[in-house]
């Protein structure tokens, strides 16, 4: 009895030394946060609420500036432009992630595996600054591969960046290209830890591949399923640097993101108070779309 009191305690120390470990290596990280984000928030919202004039003279304005933004056609352009780019984009990448992630789990050799998972995971690791100038040339009206390829398929040459119709689609496909193997590394390791077994069961009951998926890999995988979900909804409403570098907002503010719109309010127009106010509106709106992705990521699963 002794010698069960002594494992439990020891035990429970070991654990506490692990906790205790854990903490030291992640504070770096939450030390970093909390200066960087959680410490601002008072001086933005300090910002939000004064006009400034010049570098040192600032008047309280109270909540003018935050219901002035919501009368302003280029911020509802510039919100407008963020969902239909985030609406394009984070089925695309959770689709065809998933896909993927499905074809290279199906890949019994372990080395064609590997490259396979190293090749979509590159591009994730690329600067999006330097993915935007690739995708540039690439979309060039005059030299670009694209339209060199249209061409020797018979296909019309389009102006892509430049058209106000196809601007939005052709910064999706870089961000997909960009965010692609991100969400397929956490598929992957999701199909990797369904058990065989659940598989062999529904083999041996007449079950086929597509009821096996809707049935046992789409159920077990839910998790990896909400957690791609709520990280591109994230990255997608605070895009900035694709159409900052391809684009600019161009043309004619047609993929003019809210973030982008943020960024040119506080530094091309020096107006941070109205700024820090938009800021404001995007944190509510991530903050709200994350709670009720995170509300339905915790309903149990039945299996």
């Amino acid at each position: 009895m002794k010698e069960k009191v002594k494992k439990l305690i020891l035990g429970k120390s070991l654990r506490e030394k692990q906790l205790r470990t854990a903490y030291l290596f992640i504070a770096p990280c939450i030390a970093y946060f909390f200066l960087i984000f959680i410490a601002q928030i008072p001086h933005i919202l300090y910002l939000s609420f004064h006009a400034f004039f010049g570098l040192d003279f600032s008047k309280y304005v109270g909540l003018s500036q935050f219901l002035g933004i919501l009368r302003e056609k280029l911020f509802w352009a510039s919100m407008w432009n963020t969902l239909y780019f985030s609406c394009l984009s984070i089925p695309s990448v959770l689709g065809l992630s998933l896909g993927i992630a499905l074809l290279i789990h199906y890949i019994k050799t372990r080395i064609i595996k590997d490259f396979f998972k190293a090749l979509y995971f590159l591009p994730t690791v690329c600067s999006l600054v330097a993915a935007a100038l690739i995708w540039s040339w690439i979309y060039e009206p005059n030299i670009g591969l694209l339209n060199n390829l249209f061409l020797k398929i018979g296909l019309l040459p389009q102006t892509w960046l430049h058209n106000p119709y196809l601007v939005i689609p052709s910064l999706v496909i870089m961000n997909v290209w960009v965010r692609l193997g991100l969400g397929m590394i956490i598929f992957v390791a999701g199909l990797e830890s369904i058990p065989a077994v659940y598989y062999e069961a529904a083999r041996i009951d007449g079950a086929n591949r597509l009821q096996q998926f809707l049935r046992i890999t789409l159920p077990l995988l839910n998790p990896q399923i909400m957690l791609v979900l709520i990280l591109e909804t994230i990255f997608t409403l605070q895009i900035f640097d694709l159409p900052y570098v391809a684009t600019e907002g161009g043309p004619a503010n047609a993929s003019r993101t809210i973030v982008l719109h943020l960024y040119q309010t506080a530094f091309k127009w020096n107006r941070p108070g109205k700024a820090s106010a938009i800021s404001l509106y995007l944190f509510a709106m991530i903050l709200i779309l994350t709670v009720v992705q995170w509300k339905i990521s915790r309903k149990r699963v039945m299996y």
